[in-house]
C-alpha cells in the first residue's frame, strides 16, 4: 500500500496566516475606500448641506480623533475581555454607521447628532484598530523581522482603499450637483461590503491583553523609545490634520470642487507606496532611518506650496505629506512589535498611538484657525517644514535605543 506522504504542519499554519492576514487587508480597503476616504470630503460637504462654519464642521472630525485617542488605551480596560477579532467587527461597524449618520445630516443638520456619531465612530476605530493591528503582530509572530512586512500590508491594503476612494468619491461629489448627500450613500455602501470580510475572520477566543495598571501605563510611556515614537507620530499627524481640515476645503475655494480629488488623491496614493515600501526597508535597515528620509521629504514637499501657487504644487504637497504619514505609523507600529511581548503589545500600542490622535486634533483645529475661513495654508506649510526638519533629526536617536523594551 502506498504511503502518504505527510504534511508539514507549519505549512498549514502558514497558510492559515496568509488568509487571515489577507482578510483583514481585504477588510481595511472596503473599509477606507468608503468611510476611510469620505473623511476628506466632509467640511466642504458639510459646507454646503448646513450652515456651520469650517471651524465648526472640522471640530467634528477633531471630536472623533479625540475619542479615539481616549479609547485607545481607554479599551485595554472597557474590552479587556473581548477577543481581538471582535475589536475588529465591531469597529468595522461603527465605520459604516458613520457616513449613514452624516447622510441623515443633508435632511435633519443637527449638530448634536453629528457630535453623537463622531464620538461613536472615533471609540469604533480605537477598537477597530487597536484589534487589527494586534492580530498582524500575531501573525509575524516569532519572525520578528517580518513585523514590518505584516503592518505595510495592512497599512497598503488601508491606504490603498483610501486612494480608490478618493477617487470615486470625488467623482459623485463633483457630479451630483444639487444632492451633495448622495456622497454619503456611495461610502456607506463601499463600506458595507466590508462587513461580509471582518465577519470570517478566525474567531478564536484568545484574549491577549495582560491585566494593566497606572504604575504599567506610566513605565512604557516614559521610556525614550516611546517618548520619541510619541512625539514623531504627533507630529506627522498634524500634516493628516490639515489634509482633513483645511486642505480640501482650500482647494474648494481657489480651484473649485473637481479639483479636489484631482490633487488630493496624491495623499492616499503616496501612503499606498510608503507603506509597504517603509515596513520593508525597516526591516531591513532599521526604523530610524526610515523615519528621518521621511520627515525629510515632507519638509521639502511643503516648502514646495509655500513658493509655488498651482494645483500641481498641491498634489505635489499632498504627495510628499501621503509619503509621510504612510511611513510613520507603519514603522512605529513595527516597532512596537519589535519592543513588547505579546499581552503587553496592546498596552503600548494604545499608548504610543494615542500621540497619532492627539496630532491629528491639533491639526484640524490649528489648520483652520490658522487659514482662516479663507483657508489659507501657506502659513500651515512655513510651519510644518520647520517641523518635520526637527523630527527628521529627532529620528535619529531612536537608533541609541533600538533595544529597549517596551
Amino acid at each position: 500500500m502506498p504511503t502518504v506522504p505527510s504534511v508539514d504542519p507549519s505549512v498549514h499554519q502558514a497558510d492559515h496566516r496568509r488568509r487571515h492576514l489577507l482578510l483583514l487587508v481585504g477588510t481595511f480597503f472596503l473599509i477606507f475606500a468608503g468611510a476611510g476616504a469620505q473623511q476628506l470630503y466632509l467640511v466642504p460637504y458639510l459646507r454646503q448641506v448646513t450652515s456651520w462654519t469650517g471651524l465648526q464642521c472640522a471640530l467634528l472630525l477633531a471630536v472623533v480623533y479625540a475619542t479615539m485617542m481616549v479609547f485607545r488605551v481607554g479599551n485595554v480596560y472597557l474590552l479587556r475581555h473581548w477577543p481581538d477579532w471582535k475589536w475588529t467587527v465591531v469597529g468595522a461597524l461603527t465605520y459604516f454607521l458613520f457616513p449613514v449618520g452624516m447622510f441623515l445630516l443633508a435632511y435633519l443638520p443637527s449638530y448634536a447628532l453629528a457630535l453623537a456619531f463622531a464620538v461613536l465612530w472615533g471609540w469604533g476605530a480605537a477598537t477597530m484598530w487597536g484589534g487589527t493591528t494586534m492580530q498582524t503582530l500575531a501573525l509575524t509572530e516569532g519572525v520578528r523581522s517580518r513585523h514590518g512586512l505584516g503592518m505595510g500590508l495592512l497599512y497598503g491594503g488601508s491606504h490603498a482603499g483610501w486612494f480608490t476612494g478618493v477617487i470615486v468619491l470625488g467623482l459623485v461629489f463633483a457630479h451630483c450637483g444639487d444632492r451633495p448627500e448622495l456622497l454619503y450613500v456611495t461610502a456607506a455602501a463601499i463600506t458595507l461590503l466590508a462587513l461580509p470580510l471582518a465577519l470570517r475572520l478566525p474567531r478564536t477566543a484568545d484574549v491577549t491583553i495582560a491585566p494593566s495598571s497606572r504604575a504599567m501605563l506610566w513605565q512604557i510611556v516614559t521610556r525614550p523609545k516611546a517618548l520619541i515614537a510619541m512625539f514623531l507620530l504627533g507630529s506627522s499627524a498634524l500634516a493628516f490634520g490639515l489634509m482633513l481640515g483645511a486642505f480640501a476645503d482650500y482647494v474648494r475655494a481657489e480651484y473649485g470642487v473637481g479639483y479636489i480629488w484631482i490633487t488630493a488623491m496624491f495623499f492616499p496614493g503616496a501612503r499606498v507606496v510608503l507603506a509597504f515600501l517603509s515596513g520593508v526597508l525597516s526591516d531591513l535597515g532599521g526604523r530610524a532611518p526610515v523615519l528621518s528620509i521621511s520627515f525629510l521629504l515632507a519638509a521639502g514637499g511643503c516648502a514646495v506650496a509655500v513658493v509655488w501657487h498651482s494645483p500641481a504644487a498641491l498634489a505635489l504637497t499632498a504627495a510628499f505629506l501621503g509619503l509621510l504619514d504612510g511611513a510613520v505609523p507603519v514603522v512605529s507600529a513595527s516597532l512596537i512589535g519589535d519592543s513588547a511581548e505579546r499581552k503587553r503589545r496592546p498596552l503600548a500600542y494604545g499608548a504610543i498611538f494615542t500621540a497619532r490622535d492627539f496630532g491629528a486634533v491639533l491639526g484640524l483645529i490649528l489648520s483652520r484657525i490658522v487659514s482662516g475661513e479663507a483657508a489659507n495654508l501657506g502659513t500651515s506649510f512655513v510651519i510644518f517644514a520647520g517641523l518635520f526638519l526637527v523630527c527628521a533629526a529627532v529620528s535619529a536617536l531612536l537608533q541609541r535605543y533600538a533595544r529597549q523594551r517596551l
